[in-house]
């Protein structure tokens, strides 16, 4: 499948690093099995691929589909339920396997399940009588469950991103897991509507020791109930750099473009809102290798 794109557009993704894709098997539609992912990505040259579950590790189907396809597939684990929330036993083992991405909880934080309806196609994975994790003691300190979690990551040299959990929760926990030696802390798409960070919360992250802020393409798309503007995304890159920004789709579901191909598109995009190639380069490839460690 070689996607037509103009040149820019198809030198940006040679070498380019998606680390955010959704893969079946789901319990959600998808749109490609991470098999068929892999293979887009290599036809169009790119350089490696991260794909999520919100619950499931992904660390088994990324191993076998970087085998089978002579591609890099990386795989990671987000802390809902069905891995036992802030389970060290969950997090010790898919390091062991490999995984890359470790997520705070992700639909099954307290913030996203007190406003689910903001993905709403989501929703109906979440049972009604979840309550959400929510990380933090009634002093605003952090749940210490987490600590020896941190250390695991810091440990093996793998990310730590933020998941869905609030500005509050996750303002502590970047904070500490830095403190405990974390080197690589990602602000999952901080401009969603359900995350809904300000230019000053994201440039604070930074401060407090998160590595990347990563902008996801699907936030601009009808997959979520509040999309936010083309324009918002293209302004929150520009307001705190490309420096500290990574590009990545978010993709997969069943009624968007496939990853490589939304890559593409948010490519093209940001090359029409102005931001020089070199930018971009860092952004959908530098940025990512750096993270993943490769």
């Amino acid at each position: 499948m070689r996607l037509r794109f103009e040149q820019k557009v198809l030198d940006l993704l040679e070498g380019a690093i998606d680390i955010h894709i959704h893969s079946a098997p789901d319990i959600y539609p998808r749109i490609l099995n991470v098999m068929e992912l892999a293979r887009h990505a290599k036809e169009m040259g790119m350089r490696a691929i991260l794909v999520k579950n919100h619950f499931a590790m992904t660390g088994g189907q990324a191993k076998i589909a970087s085998d089978e396809t002579d591609f890099p597939v990386f795989g990671g684990i987000a802390l809902n339920l069905p891995v036992g929330g802030l389970n060290i036993h969950a997090v010790d083992f898919a390091l062991k396997l490999g995984i890359k991405m470790v997520w705070l909880p992700t639909l099954h934080a307290q913030k996203f399940v007190q406003h689910k309806s903001h993905v709403a196609h989501l929703a109906g994975g979440i049972r009604d009588d979840v309550q959400g994790i929510y990380l933090l003691n009634n002093d605003a300190s952090l749940k210490e469950e987490l600590y020896p979690i941190f250390d695991l990551i810091a440990e093996r040299d793998a990310i730590l991103a933020t998941g869905h959990v609030s500005v509050e929760e996750a303002k502590v926990a970047v904070r500490e897991a830095a403190k405990r030696g974390v080197k690589k802390i990602l602000v999952t798409h901080p401009l969603a509507s359900f995350c809904n960070y300000s230019v000053k919360g994201m440039k604070e992250m930074l401060e407090f020791g998160a590595t990347y802020l990563e902008h996801t393409y699907n936030d601009v798309t009808r997959q979520v109930s509040h999309p936010i503007k083309l324009e918002d995304l293209y302004k929150g890159i520009k307001a705190i750099g490309p420096k500290h920004c990574i590009m990545s789709t978010d993709a997969g579901q069943w009624l968007n473009p496939v990853p490589a191909q939304q890559m593409g598109i948010y490519i093209k995009d940001m090359l029409d809102f102005g931001i020089a190639e070199r930018d971009i380069r860092t952004m959908v490839s530098g940025n990512p290798a750096h993270i993943l460690g490769i």
